[in-house]
């Protein structure tokens, strides 16, 4: 593989003609990629940034073996957070993730882009350019490897699996038959052994199986394997298609759901769970929120005044956010917007008729002076105890946004919905479960969930790292403290509809603990999966998710 590492150059801003290899880029910042903006010297820029790299191509590629019969070369880009879209000698070759309006980001694929033979200048100069959008906190292309090679047959064969009813879950009561597609784009038959794998979604193998296939050149083959689960649940299906000549094999896996509505996760919550956020609460009551609104008029819309506001919260500790107020008259319903984790909520420039208060808990934003957002651990910050462990803070802040709401007088006090993704989503959760005044609640991607599931289907090393720190410390006392926050132990507590969009790929927050929460709920629920989506939801969630919450506030009252 050619190393493409060093060489690149970076411009912040939005321009499409940047994606002309001619031109002048000599005056564009040098930049290693591997890094994050944020390490790379960017700062906490967030937005579009355009990346461009000049490079001579040697002609030993072109004689590579599998050059010459696949006629291409695979560029390697890496992680890439969170979208991007990448020229190659001025012809776009590849897209992932959706830019804004319809953002959807893609932080965790690995970006691999063919390059058609007629594109490359062999022994010359050749011009890549990304183009890439960072909704949030770190971004860029921040893990490589990056470089080029020749394609060989592998980048012309792809997996593809049947998902079910649609969206990755299954609702057989007796099983269910996993279906894939191979593709072969390849201008070669190919023969070989199609092997399956299943596991659970914490790595135990519940099933192998295999059997012969055949394809044509350019063809296509359905294969299937009948699974009969144990329990509803989640569980990872690999399939995999090795040649008979021995080449390295073409592997697919997919996480896929079956009944997930039925699975059933024993409570963790402790004897004095309620009378430990009552006296969180009393403890909040007592502290005088002085409300502020500062005037910022440059950021005003034809529909909405922004004011930036702060407040105090639990241990008088100073937060604050953005309030876009409605310029017409009336009572209007009010939507809390909450942040993902380091996330920094900025105004919305929402036009719907409604009051957002877009809110940065501690530690996030513009509410860093009393507790700093770096490091970014706040998971582990104070966990040794639920008394002043970091979550309690932020969930009494999420109330707290509430309370300012719920003062201002043209709120509609009996409709306040709140929404947020990933650590967000779980915080709309808990301050539902904490404050009966939220009529709705539309969670993404939520984390702080199933704590206990949460670490058996995913890996935190820095977990095990503070646990190992001191002596003390263990798994139990971990997940003793933990369950004082985890939503699951919450949902009871939560009088609203809820509406929740879920990724089935996703390896931050996984799908398992999402239903442990979903399941506990007594309140009419909702929710969308989507299949292929890792820690993120289809760009088509965010209108069908503000079409729910405007369709609701509506039955509420008069929006």
């Amino acid at each position: 593989m050619l190393n493409l590492e060093e060489g690149w150059v970076c411009h912040t801003g939005d321009d499409e003609t940047w994606a002309d290899p001619d031109l002048d880029d000599a005056n564009w910042k040098p930049i290693e990629v591997g890094k994050s903006w944020e390490q790379a010297g960017l700062g906490d820029y967030d937005g579009f940034a355009w990346y461009r790299l000049r490079f001579r191509m040697p002609t030993s590629l072109k004689n590579d073996a599998d050059f010459q019969t696949y006629s291409a070369l695979k560029l390697r880009l890496g992680k890439i957070d969170d979208v991007d879209r990448t020229w190659f000698n001025g012809d776009a070759i590849g897209e992932t993730g959706s830019f804004p309006p319809d953002f959807s980001g893609a932080y965790d694929t690995v970006r691999e882009y063919k390059v058609p033979a007629d594109l490359i200048h062999w022994d010359e100069d050749n011009v890549i350019a990304v183009r890439v959008y960072d909704h949030d906190g770190a971004g860029g292309m921040y893990e490589g490897p990056h470089g080029i090679e020749a394609a060989c047959w592998r980048d012309f064969f792809d997996i593809t699996f049947g998902f079910g009813r649609g969206d990755g879950i299954f609702v057989e009561e007796d099983g269910f038959e996993v279906g894939a597609k191979l593709h072969n784009e390849t201008p070669m038959a190919m023969d070989g052994t199609v092997r399956w794998q299943i596991e659970d979604d914490e790595g135990g193998v519940l099933l192998e199986a295999s059997a012969a296939a055949s394809l044509a050149a350019r063809g296509t083959g359905d294969v299937g394997c009948e699974f009969a689960p144990n329990a509803p649940g989640f569980y990872k299906v690999t399939c995999a298609f090795e040649p008979e000549s021995g080449d390295e094999g073409a592997a697919g896996s997919r996480l896929l759901g079956y009944r997930p509505e039925d699975m059933e996760a024993p409570s963790t919550r402790q004897p004095d769970f309620d009378a430990f956020w009552a006296h969180t609460l009393s403890a909040l009551g007592e502290v005088d929120p002085q409300f502020e609104m500062i005037r910022k008029a440059d950021g005003d819309t034809e529909t909405h005044e922004l004011y930036e506001v702060k407040m105090r919260s639990l241990g008088n500790v100073r937060v604050g956010g953005w309030y876009e107020k409605p310029r017409a008259e009336g009572a209007f319903p009010a939507l809390v917007c909450l942040p993902g984790y380091t996330q920094s909520m900025e105004p919305t420039k929402t036009s719907d008729p409604i009051a957002v208060l877009s809110f940065n808990i501690r530690g996030h934003g513009n509410s860093q002076e009393d507790v700093p957002g770096e490091p970014g651990d706040y998971w582990v910050r104070g966990l040794d105890d639920k008394e002043g462990y970091f979550y309690q803070g932020a969930y009494a802040d999420c109330v707290r946004a509430v309370d300012f709401l719920a003062s201002r007088p043209e709120v509609d006090k009996s409709r306040i919905a709140v929404t947020g993704g990933s650590q967000g989503g779980g915080l709309g959760l808990a301050t539902a479960a904490l404050d009966t005044r939220i009529g709705l609640c539309a969670p993404d991607i939520p984390f702080l969930c199933n704590w206990e599931k949460y670490f058996n289907a995913s890996h935190w090393p820095e977990m095990e790292q503070w646990i190992e720190a001191e002596p003390q410390r263990s798994w139990d006392s971990v997940l003793r403290t933990l369950s004082y926050f985890d939503t699951m132990n919450m949902a009871h507590r939560i009088t609203c509809p809820v509406f929740v969009g879920l990724g089935l790929q996703d390896p931050v927050c996984p799908a398992a603990t999402i239903f442990a929460v979903y399941n506990r709920l007594n309140v009419p629920k909702s929710y969308r999966v989507y299949p292929n989506a890792g820690h993120w939801v289809d760009p088509g969630h965010q209108p069908e998710k503000r079409a729910w919450l405007l369709r609701h506030l509506a039955a509420m009252g008069e929006v």
